[in-house]
């Protein structure tokens, strides 16, 4: 039987593609685990080298679905563009930005809070699956309720200082025009002390 060249082809293809998928799928899983403790789980490389650590800000293990879910805790630092993008600091860890959808509502001190409506200093309970790098939200109890995700994203250093609030690059409130007002009464002295010598002058 002849095989053609197109055939050969497309097999090849085929192989390299399901390859590069295989490939992906083990870079995008953040950590494998062997038992429901933190220190049972591995870390993968590619994690470790964004967020150095992850593991230590682990707070414990849970299964689900036969899945295993670290959790988290954080504090939210600063919340951008309506809650479209809100950076936590892990507790005894790192510094990540969520970017979470707008009909995300999170259970802050047990009540029910949109995105939009977090503030600095909130607290945060959120779990990262093993399969991918994201920040899953349960609306309730995690081994039955339902699963809400949002994406994890890094940012470098220097964007959270550029990103410093306006308020410290303006002058202080004490350093308000009254200067500006002791020198425009002192012009209009000076002014007025010309008109008087001018009517002097002409007077004589």
């Amino acid at each position: 039987m002849s095989i053609s060249k197109s055939s050969l082809l497309l097999g090849a293809v085929a192989l390299a593609s399901s390859a590069a998928v295989g490939a992906q799928a083990s870079i995008d899983r953040p950590f494998t685990a062997t038992g429901g403790s933190c220190d049972q789980v591995r870390w993968s490389e590619e994690t470790l080298e964004t967020y150095p650590q992850i593991a230590s800000a682990c707070q414990e293990v849970m299964e689900r679905d036969g899945k295993y879910f670290v959790r988290f805790e954080g504090e939210v630092e600063r919340v951008r563009d309506r809650g479209r993008k809100i950076t936590v600091d892990f507790k005894q860890g790192d510094r990540l930005t969520l970017s979470p959808p707008e009909n995300l509502s999170l259970y802050i001190d047990g009540r029910r809070t949109s995105v939009a409506s977090l503030r600095p200093g909130d607290q945060l309970n959120f779990y990262i699956p093993q399969d991918q790098l994201v920040a899953t939200f349960f609306e309730g109890e995690p081994e039955t309720s339902t699963a809400q995700e949002a994406p994890i994203t890094a940012e470098p250093e220097e964007t959270f200082a550029a990103a410093a609030p306006e308020s410290q690059s303006r002058l202080p409130g004490t350093a308000s025009a009254l200067p500006m007002l002791g020198v425009a009464g002192l012009l209009l002295i000076a002014f007025g002390a010309v008109l008087s010598i001018r009517r002097l002058t002409k007077s004589r």
